[in-house]
């Protein structure tokens, strides 16, 4: 994911083009809008997490992560057209079976892909529905405009309107449930209007037209549109008959019909994408739960930390013993205390040990902080484990495989500055374990003073760390962002001048 831009939600009127890297760091007061910016993304992940009648589960049950209400409530006050936007701007490798991120072997670039979609709320029914989609890729634009009902309405190429009614009537190839797409969004439709139009071209019977076309167009749209610079091998038969419909037809015409041919196949890749970066986010909420002295223990093993730490006895009781005496190791290492785990009659409790001492203390014993931090150190471990153990892998390739995003809220709550500092070090580290992102809310002045000094440290370079600055004029409801950073020795650029200094009257 290369980048972000939300319209229209909450306070959020337009983010403009936000860029996602290895460490995002979201600042401003209290109701500025950065919670909801950082909100969108467990609010997606549990969207593609669930069967749902709509694009987006803006409320969902109690084991999903973060509540909107409705679309209604949702939708920014200003809000001119009724309609909430989420853009997206992502590289992919087009030119390969499955996406990557870097170049391949033989050099070929990535392509850059825009895709932006506008939700709106339904008048007739109360439900919500893609109202439009507008994709890019590299320099080929569609805009293909929705009814309620997800029938396409409208269909704009590179600024022409392609004529649709004539071909309503036509059948698709594929049924509608072969599709995997976003948010249930069908696309076969634009295919056949393309078979259509590419089997008069060259020539075809419609018997023989799919698999034909299917070669002929990613021929055309592979070399003369993405520049494939592969040694993909095609039938002399395919690239003779295209070379001579280039040289006797209409060449932007062939293009054309030959890209939207291939576009269902594109925007299923990107769909896939896109869902597998969502639920590939680990959000973790700014209040924690709270320690109790016993935990009733359940057969269970999961493989995360809900967003609020509740499970996290459960989690920690499901490990192996290996992976348990790795955790304690991990800990004590980086923050100076282990967890230690006692079992007695279907219960278990968790202590804390710290450096130097001979007895652990029960968690509701040692104050607020360490049920805090608990539940995020703990994910962090998990992630960068499993990020480890992936590298080992014989088939593993680390240009291949979706990033995971950990979401935290404030995670300076409760915790004495030297500790907060300390979980900063954690998160740099962990950042540049993999392929591992991190976006932070917090209005904690020793955590983003503590980012300059690993950027100092060159234990991250200040172009994987972005700063966002949420602020509101007085009296307005929208917010406005600016973009802030660091310098490459770990000074602050383009923060605001008394940022955290107190408000005079």
């Amino acid at each position: 994911m290369d980048s972000i831009r939300i319209k229209n939600l909450r306070s959020l009127r337009d983010t403009e083009k936000i860029s996602i890297k290895k460490l995002n760091i979201l600042v401003g007061s209290n109701s500025s809008g950065k919670s909801t910016f950082l909100r969108v993304f467990p609010l997606l992940k549990q969207s593609f997490n669930k069967k749902i009648n709509g694009p987006v589960l803006w409320c969902g049950d109690d084991d999903d992560y973060v509540d909107f209400g409705s679309f209604q409530e949702a939708l920014s006050y200003s809000s001119e057209n009724k309609c909430i936007n989420l853009s997206f701007q992502i590289h992919l490798n087009y030119l390969k079976d499955l996406y990557r991120y870097k170049k391949d072997s033989r050099g070929n670039d990535l392509q850059k892909i825009k895709i932006e979609f506008l939700i709106k709320n339904s008048a007739s029914n109360g439900n919500d529905y893609i109202s439009e989609m507008q994709y890019s890729i590299e320099d080929q634009k569609s805009l293909i405009d929705f009814s309620e009902n997800g029938e396409i309405k409208k269909l704009v190429f590179n600024g022409e309107n392609v004529d649709i009614n004539e071909y309503k009537s036509i059948e698709p190839f594929y049924p509608t449930f072969y599709e995997q797409s976003i948010f249930d969004i069908s696309l076969y439709q634009i295919r056949e209007i393309a078979i259509h139009n590419l089997s008069s071209i060259f020539s075809i019977s419609e018997d023989e037209n799919f698999r034909y076309l299917d070669e002929a167009t990613m021929y055309i749209v592979n070399r003369k549109i993405l520049h494939d610079r592969s040694d993909r091998q095609y039938s002399k038969r395919i690239v003779k008959k295209v070379n001579e419909i280039y040289n006797n037809k209409n060449e932007q015409e062939v293009k054309k019909w030959s890209f939207l041919f291939n576009l269902p196949r594109y925007f299923s890749i990107l769909s896939n994408y896109l869902k597998e970066y969502f639920r590939n986010v680990y959000y973790i909420a700014p209040v924690r739960a709270t320690a109790e002295r016993y935990y009733r223990l359940r057969n269970a093993a999961v493989n995360e930390v809900d967003c609020r730490g509740k499970n996290l006895p459960v989690f920690l009781n499901s490990l192996s013993n290996k992976n348990f005496s790795q955790f304690q190791a991990w800990t004590k290492a980086h923050l100076g205390f282990e967890v230690v785990k006692t079992t007695s009659e279907g219960h278990v409790s968790l202590k804390i040990k710290k450096d130097g001492q001979v007895k652990a203390v029960n968690l509701s014993d040692t104050g607020f902080g360490y049920s805090q931090i608990l539940p995020i150190v703990t994910q962090m471990w998990y992630i960068a484990k499993k990020a480890e153990e992936e590298k080992a892998l014989p088939f593993y390739i680390n240009d291949f495989d979706v990033p995971t995003t950990i979401v935290i809220e404030q995670p300076e709550l409760h915790l004495h500055p030297a500790l907060q500092a300390k979980l900063i070090d954690i998160i740099v580290k962990v950042a540049g374990q993999g392929n591992i992102n991190f976006i932070i809310e917090t209005h904690s002045e020793t955590m983003v003073n503590r980012v300059g000094v690993s950027i100092a440290k060159n234990e991250i370079s200040n172009e994987n760390v972005g700063v966002i600055i949420f602020e509101k004029d007085f009296g307005e409801d929208d917010t406005i962002i600016k973009r802030g950073g660091f310098d490459e020795e770990g000074y602050l650029e383009n923060w605001p001048v008394g940022f955290f200094e107190p408000e005079m009257e």
